[in-house]
């Protein structure tokens, strides 16, 4: 006798059209996955190159934000160019260009909301609730701040720039002539100037 007896292998009830459905779902929801993992474009990219030639690399996309780099492009249609060519800065420093790029790349992921006029509230985060672009403003000095408002006109980044010009503008309320004097780094109004100032700007001197 055969001292090892083959075993007896239960057949399989047949497949239902139900679980061959199922079947087919799950393979396509897996494939799909995938493709969003492993094929997704990134788009392409492109270099922002600061006053002393330091290159700053970001999907082309989230550049966009800039009207300066956009007009820099050779290619009329905007949207279907495959092969951006970098754009030298030549007005901005590379501290402060980096801080941009990355303003930038953010704000592609999550847009800043609109900061609209006139405003909801009189502080900076009661104004601005996103936490990320509180944190971006405040995380630098003043000189850096100064310098991201310069940077953000001049490459025409609108969304930058009302940020910036935001913080700015908090910080001076509330101050007097003198403070807001040592802030901006201006020389000493005379009392003339500073009657007009006040006159101008009454929003910012009124406490």
């Amino acid at each position: 006798s055969n001292p090892f007896p083959a075993r007896r292998v239960r057949p399989r009830p047949p497949t239902t059209s139900r679980q061959r459905h199922k079947s087919r779902t799950l393979a396509t929801m897996t494939d799909n996955a995938n493709t969003t993992m492993t094929d997704k474009e990134v788009g392409p990219t492109i270099k922002l190159i600061s006053r002393v030639g330091d290159a700053f690399e970001l999907p082309y996309e989230a550049a966009r934000l800039s009207q300066t780099v956009k007009d820099a492009q050779p290619c009329e249609d905007d949207e279907d160019n495959e092969s951006p060519e970098d754009v030298e800065i030549l007005k901005v420093d590379s501290p402060c260009l980096e801080k941009v790029v990355e303003f930038l790349k953010h704000y592609q992921e999550d847009a800043l909301k609109d900061i609209k006029t006139p405003l909801e509230d009189n502080t900076f985060d009661g104004v601005v609730k996103q936490v990320w672009y509180q944190d971006f403003v405040k995380g630098v000095d003043q000189p850096m701040l100064f310098d991201l408002v310069t940077a953000a006109n001049f490459m025409a980044i609108q969304p930058l720039l009302d940020l910036t010009c935001l913080q700015v503008s908090c910080q001076l309320m509330g101050k007097s002539a003198e403070e807001i004097r040592v802030i901006l780094n201006i020389p000493r109004l005379t009392a003339e100037e500073e009657v007009k100032a006040r006159q101008d700007h009454r929003w910012i001197f009124d406490d």
